[in-house]
């Protein structure tokens, strides 16, 4: 088997009415990871998500329990990993499988990257998506720090703000300097 043996999933058909009826995959591993490649969960960013463990059992129709058994089937292997109080899914191997058409996908990723939620899991998968793009050339790579620099430059200046509020909430509570009467909010 060559390179460029692949397909493109419609992740619509999830939802496809006639594909509904059809009799259920039973609780597996390969199921999970079946869907989770290709469910309506996923975005334009290769293997980051937003999504939760019990929203993904109730979408596939299983038990808690027995999806969390296939999680950890997944997880084993290294296929999956998975933040559930963040609500953040990567899954690795996800950019081999789907890789960016072109610098242009890249830099859609921007607005994508930035609603998923902060945690350790979200910077993982950055650094794995980061290390993938640099093997693609110099105009994927570009388009990366383009994008993902945006994403860091935005964050910070989000922290700033809140940072500047906090010291205004702060300024406006506490009692000037030689003002013996601490202001009344």
């Amino acid at each position: 088997m060559g390179l460029g043996y692949y397909r493109r999933v419609y992740v619509r058909m999830w939802g496809d009415e006639k594909f509904r009826r059809l009799s259920r995959q039973q609780p597996n591993g390969q199921s999970l990871w079946v869907y989770l490649m290709t469910g309506p969960h996923t975005g334009p960013i290769p293997g980051l998500s937003e999504a939760g463990e019990a929203g993904l059992a109730e979408a596939l129709g299983w038990p808690l329990k027995a999806f969390r058994e296939a999680f950890a089937e997944v997880s084993r292997e290294g296929l999956a990993r998975a933040d559930w109080t963040a609500r953040v899914l990567w899954i690795p191997r996800s950019i081999m499988y789907n890789p960016p058409a072109s610098p242009n996908v890249i830099r859609s990723w921007s607005d994508s990257y930035s609603l998923i939620p902060e945690c350790r899991l979200k910077a993982e998968a950055f650094q794995g998506l980061k290390a993938f793009v640099e093997g693609l050339g110099e105009g994927f790579r570009k388009a990366f720090a383009e994008a993902m620099g945006e994403v860091a430059r935005a964050r910070v200046q989000e922290q700033e703000q809140e940072q500047e509020q906090d010291k205004s909430i702060a300024g406006d509570s506490a009692p000037a300097v030689g003002d013996p009467s601490p202001k009344l909010a």
